[in-house]
């Protein structure tokens, strides 16, 4: 059975991410082992999941038994302008670094 979840900002992925690893019965650390990085690597990607490039959270989703689906909306608004009050229109760029 298929679980859907809309997430219109990053910030949003926080209790996702943690929730999926457990439900998977993975520590931090047997996830991290699992896609090549440390258990502080992971900590890190659970609370900012803002800071990881689309190619290394399509790995952990992959590993956690999910994954990263796009959905265009019909209507003239954007998903994210009726998601939050006050919430940005976009996403800063991070800098981009290694795992």
């Amino acid at each position: 059975m298929a679980n859907d979840f809309p997430i219109s900002l990053s910030t949003q992925l926080r209790e996702h991410l943690r929730a999926l690893r457990k439900q998977q019965r993975m520590t931090q650390a047997q996830l991290g082992e699992r896609v090549g990085v440390s258990q502080a690597r992971i900590a890190e990607i659970e609370a900012n999941p803002g800071a990881v490039s689309v190619e290394q959270m399509m790995l952990l989703l992959s590993t956690l038994g999910a994954s990263l689906r796009l959905h265009v909306h019909t209507s003239d608004q954007p998903a994210h302008a009726a998601a939050e009050p006050g919430a940005p229109a976009y996403i800063p760029a991070r800098k981009q670094g290694s795992w």
